[in-house]
């Protein structure tokens, strides 16, 4: 088996649907999920995370959008919280397992049904 070298970065993409809508609209819940997920995959914060209620007159509903820089990188959270959905993403220069990250962030939000895909970058 050829085996692939390490590039630039991998990303993880997950669409977790099926969330119960208290879950991922609690802006406390999301902003530890955020401090605490570095720390539990060996990653290092380089900030806080910011995370703040997103609405506008084309998405009266709002939503959760939240974000930490890490020195690897970052790891975005998005949500749509009347339809059940949040899009995260992981992003790092160092390699890491997506597998317990996937696993752990399936527990966390209880979700129905997670698409998930990596990208290697560069």
């Amino acid at each position: 088996m050829k085996r692939i070298q390490f590039g630039l970065g991998k990303h993880l993409i997950i669409d977790a649907y099926g969330i119960e809508e208290e879950k991922i609209k609690d802006l406390r819940a999301i902003r530890n999920l955020l401090r605490d997920l570095p720390k539990k995959f060996k990653m290092r914060p380089l900030s806080d995370a910011v995370v703040k209620k997103v609405a506008s007159d084309y998405y009266p509903n709002y939503g959760i959008s939240g974000f930490i820089m890490l020195y690897e990188s970052h790891i975005s959270i998005h949500t749509w919280p009347e339809q059940g959905y949040a899009a995260i993403d992981v992003y790092s220069c160092k390699d890491f397992n997506e597998k317990p990250v996937i696993k752990y962030l399936k527990k966390y939000w209880g979700c129905k049904k997670m698409k998930t895909r990596v990208v290697m970058r560069g």
